[in-house]
């Protein structure tokens, strides 16, 4: 799936994260930063070029629906992971205008 790739992109900036407690609550900064997540799901899903056709011809309203439909298919493993992640690696692919430019966020892999 395209789109599941592009959310992909999302969580290759991180390292492997444990297995989490599902009864444990978040704690304000970690719920934080998976809102800080779902808004890069969501910017990410704007500049992507297969969403484009998604969006292309739409009001705001019905392109915001779009985009909450597809950020509500990330799978909350992706957006736990990008919580894990550098904040200084979410807020570049934030700002990033375009795909290319999201990748190049991405640090290489850490040796050893």
């Amino acid at each position: 799936m395209k789109y599941r790739a592009l959310a992909f992109i999302t969580v290759a900036v991180t390292l492997f994260v444990g297995a989490c407690d599902p009864g444990a609550k978040d704690t304000p900064e970690i719920a934080q930063r998976k809102a800080a997540c779902k808004r890069l799901d969501e910017h990410i899903f704007r500049i992507s070029p297969q969403s484009r056709s998604r969006l292309d011809g739409r009001s705001e309203a019905e392109q915001q629906h779009q985009i909450d439909q597809l950020v509500a298919k990330v799978p909350i493993e992706d957006v736990e992971q990008c919580a894990a992640a550098e904040p200084a690696v979410i807020a570049c692919m934030q700002n990033a205008a375009d795909i290319a430019a999201v990748r190049a966020c991405i640090p290489p892999p850490k040796k050893g």
